[in-house]
């Protein structure tokens, strides 16, 4: 067995499986070639064993599980595997850290048998990407050559005012208006530069005041919702050539999936109290071929942010307004001039909402943490004090931080440091350094409060689609021998539904079984989003489907129970319940604990309640193991425990 390297684990002692297996006929194969990238290796993926983990780690949340990440021969890392989350696209997403490696964070995407990650820890990182069949390459990845530094943009702005502003409006959305300062003035069309950015820029805004149009949506839009800032809808929209540079359309589906994934990992690293999610992925008949691009030359990303942000690009306009989409990102290949390029929202208003555009280069994207940088700068995020040292636009302490004495940057620091998967926050620390400095301080750096301070007016550029943009198709995912189904639920401004499961803790069931319950209404598309959760042997599970904003039935007065809520609108549809595990029908053994992790040997019961009658009618649940008859009274049918009064 190979021995390990640097602070690898010790491949002697460890027992986990191994994740890279030789990759075989591979003579006509290419990997990609980059100066970031140091080295490479091609492989295959013992996909078997990570479906095993998964698993595993649904019935077994509380037990350490791990794999070695063998990267290079002679070079071996153990996985401690963290959490794995569903994404909307229908792939998933593993987080995790190395042992014995402080500071580090894996995140892996898995999408019908193909693996796109990235494994990050200080000075080095490596990613793994799919080439093609069954082919996966694993690069090394030098986080300071992202690409080559380039001048910076030059703003040459003249402000102008405007009627169709309300200022009271603006006033409202402001959320520190004690702090003084005016914006620094900036305009993306490009005059010259004279500062290093470490490969990314921005546009300041003020010109919004002469560019602002409506943004209403047709009386056909679907029914939205007013938002809380908890989430920032995003679409994001992509080149044919950055698809042929991420591999094609799955590899660049799932690289946004990543992209994403590293985003709300690097929020929850900060203590920043929001996450964005993808409400729609879209390839554009947009070209880059038209433009002229070159080394230290940023004419080709100023030019792509302005047509996104003109219209020029057909179709995603009206894409934005469909998704409800507050920001959107444009993934382009580049040509390593530079990383990305977004608008920098300055002041805090609802009239910023038409420059809500950015553009990342595909290989930026991830690792080197372009995506979430450039939303960042949509945000009021601004770069480190070396590099712009503005205060007061919109706040004092909207700034990335390095620290030169431990060699870091924060997403939004500039330099040659490697960046780390944080925003600034002097509350948090890496590596036994703090991330930032505090508010107050002439060095103040908190990325964290800006966007505690932003949150709210940038989701709010466009209203939540009350749904998920993503098409059902139950018949087609699983078989009627894997599913339980609901007839019917509702919820509405007076009405909710109750769902209770249980585990009867019959001969052949594991221990644990994990579910995963959606609200499908007739239209196809999700009430709210699905929840996934395990019932152990003996226990009962609580669901509530309900508008958003309850009183009384929320996570807050019922934190053990799980919540489906959506707008209070009248909604109503059909309920689908599948097993997390992915061979459910398939006995994990006769041992303690083990048997089928089968969702439908678990016993559903509910009831539609209407509150101001404290009244309602039993559902009905097809496929579990006490099939539960419909009725038009409580009592009438299965008991239903405490729906109203819970």
């Amino acid at each position: 067995m190979a021995a390990t390297s640097g602070n690898a684990a010790d491949a002697t002692e460890s027992i986990s499986p191994y994740l890279f297996l030789p990759a075989e006929n591979t003579e006509d194969v290419k990997v990609q070639q980059s100066p970031f990238i140091v080295r490479s290796r091609l492989v295959n993926i013992d996909f078997e064993l990570l479906y095993k983990l998964q698993e595993n780690l649904t019935v077994e949340p509380d037990e350490e599980h791990q794999l070695i990440l063998n990267v290079f021969e002679g070079l071996e890392y153990t996985l401690i595997i963290q959490k794995i989350e569903r994404n909307r696209s229908g792939s998933y997403s593993w987080y995790g850290q190395l042992r014995d490696i402080p500071m580090s964070q894996v995140v892996l995407v898995i999408n019908e048998n193909k693996v796109y990650g990235n494994i990050s820890k200080t000075n080095f990182s490596y990613q793994i990407r799919h080439i093609s069949d069954e082919t996966h390459a694993i690069y090394k990845i030098d986080p300071t050559k992202f690409p080559p530094t380039s001048e910076p943009i030059i703003p040459n702005m003249k402000p102008k005012s405007s009627s169709s502003i309300d200022p009271l409006k603006d006033m409202m959305n402001q959320v520190e208006p004690h702090i003084s300062g005016t914006a620094t003035k900036v305009d993306p069309h490009i005059s010259g530069s004279n500062a290093r950015n470490g490969g990314d820029e921005f546009v300041s805004q003020n010109q919004l005041l002469s560019g602002y149009s409506s943004f209403n949506g047709s009386s056909s839009t679907p029914q939205t919702q007013a938002d809380d800032g908890s989430l920032v809808d995003v679409l994001v929209v992509y080149t044919a050539e950055a698809r042929a540079a991420a591999g094609g359309t799955t590899a660049i589906r799932s690289l946004i999936d990543l992209a994403t994934s590293e985003t709300n990992a690097a929020y929850r690293n900060s203590g920043v109290s929001h996450s964005i999610r993808i409400v729609g992925r879209q390839e554009t008949s947009f070209s880059e071929s038209g433009f002229v691009c070159g080394a230290g030359v940023s004419t080709c990303f100023s030019a792509f942010l302005k047509s996104a942000k003109e219209g020029s690009i057909p179709g995603v306009h009206s894409l934005r307004n469909s998704t409800g989409a507050d920001l959107v990102v444009m993934l382009v290949k580049g040509d390593n001039s530079l990383c990305g390029l977004g608008y920098f929202m300055t002041p805090v208003a609802a009239s910023f909402a038409p420059f809500g555009y950015s553009v990342t280069q595909t290989s930026c994207a991830t690792g080197n943490y372009t995506f979430g940088h450039e939303i960042g700068h949509n945000m009021s995020a601004r770069h480190d004090r070396a590099n712009d040292n503005t205060d007061g636009a919109p706040f004092n302490y909207n700034h990335g931080y390095v620290d030169t004495v431990n060699n870091f940057k924060t997403i939004m620091g500039t330099g040659s440091y490697a960046r780390i998967q944080h925003f600034s926050n002097p509350n948090v620390l890496f590596g036994g350094a703090p991330t930032g400095v505090v508010g107050g301080s002439l060095q103040a750096a908190d990325n964290r409060l800006t966007f505690q301070n932003t949150a709210l007016t940038i989701s709010n550029f466009r209203e939540s689609i009350d749904a998920s943009t993503r098409p059902l198709n139950f018949s087609g995912l699983y078989p009627n021998s894997e599913r339980v189904l609901s007839p019917y639920w509702q919820s509405d401004s007076g009405s909710y539904s109750f769902v209770a499961v249980s585990h009867p803790s019959l001969s052949g069931m594991a221990s644990q079984i994990g579910v995963t319950i959606e609200s499908i209404k007739n239209d196809g598309t999700l009430f709210g989003s699905s929840t996934s959760f395990t019932v152990d042997a003996l226990a009962i599970t609580r669901l509530f489907i309900v508008r958003a904003g309850h009183p009384s039935i929320n996570s807050g007065s019922i934190p053990s129970a799980h919540f489906i809520t959506g707008a209070s609108d009248f909604e109503h549809g059909h309920l689908g319940a599948f097993s997390l595990a992915t061979s459910p029908t398939t006995s994990t053994g006769t041992g303690v604990g083990h048997g089928y992790r089968d969702a439908t040997m678990l016993s559903f019961w509910g009831a539609i309640v209407v509150e101001q009658s404290n009244s309602g009618f039993a559902m009905e649940f097809i496929g579990d193991m006490h099939d539960s008859a419909a009725a038009p009274t409580f009592s009438g049918a299965n008991p239903v425990s405490g729906p109203s009064a819970p």
